[in-house]
């Protein structure tokens, strides 16, 4: 240590006091004694420092292009299935436009409301034999009650229904027309009309 008085003036500017110390005590504290390296044995038989950071630098490249590939594709997915749900929401309400019955046309013009129709089961005078009534009614109403009968429909309906099922193997469709507009005498309708009458 005395030998190398340069050596000592380095650790003694870091601050580091250095008394009679050996090689060993400097080891146990983490500080390297700097010996002259000979330029030949030392850098074979230590890992090539130069050749490190090249073959660390390749796979550094490769993650961004990595990361850029792997989000379009999942761009492309997204879009997909997006085109995918919109084309698929798009056909299912045309399909049931198609399959909605066009309503038949009241027989008393503008002044007529025609009620959705009517499916009955009714019982024939054969025993344990059902007859099936098909039947569209229609309301003359005048034009400035229009509002006060659609907010009684849900009643109308049930009258009209009720009538159907106990009239339907009895009565003929003009007889059950006039039965109706008695039926019906409390609510603000003119005149019943039948648009569909249909019995199997």
């Amino acid at each position: 240590m005395a030998d190398q008085p340069g050596r000592k003036a380095d650790l003694d500017k870091d601050g580091i006091i250095l008394q009679d110390v050996g090689k060993a005590e400097l080891d146990k504290d983490g500080i390297a004694l700097e010996i002259e390296e000979s330029p030949g044995p030392a850098k074979e038989e230590g890992t090539t420092p130069d050749k490190g950071p090249e073959e660390h630098s390749a796979p550094k490249k490769r993650l961004p292009l990595m990361a850029l590939v792997g989000a379009a594709g999942l761009l492309v997915l997204i879009a997909a299935v997006g085109l995918f749900l919109y084309h698929g929401h798009h056909k299912a309400p045309q399909k049931t436009v198609h399959m909605i019955q066009p309503q038949r046309e009241s027989p008393f013009g503008p002044d007529g409301m025609v009620l959705d129709p009517f499916m009955v089961l009714y019982e024939t005078n054969t025993p344990k034999k059902f007859g099936v009534l098909l039947a569209q009614v229609s309301l003359k109403i005048d034009p400035s009650m229009i509002t006060t009968v659609e907010s009684k429909l849900f009643d109308i309906r049930g009258i009209i229904y009720k009538r159907l099922v106990a009239a339907a193997s009895v009565y003929s469709q003009t007889e059950i027309t006039l039965m109706l507009s008695d039926d019906l005498i409390d609510y603000p309708i003119q005149e019943v009309a039948f648009v569909q009458y249909s019995a199997k």
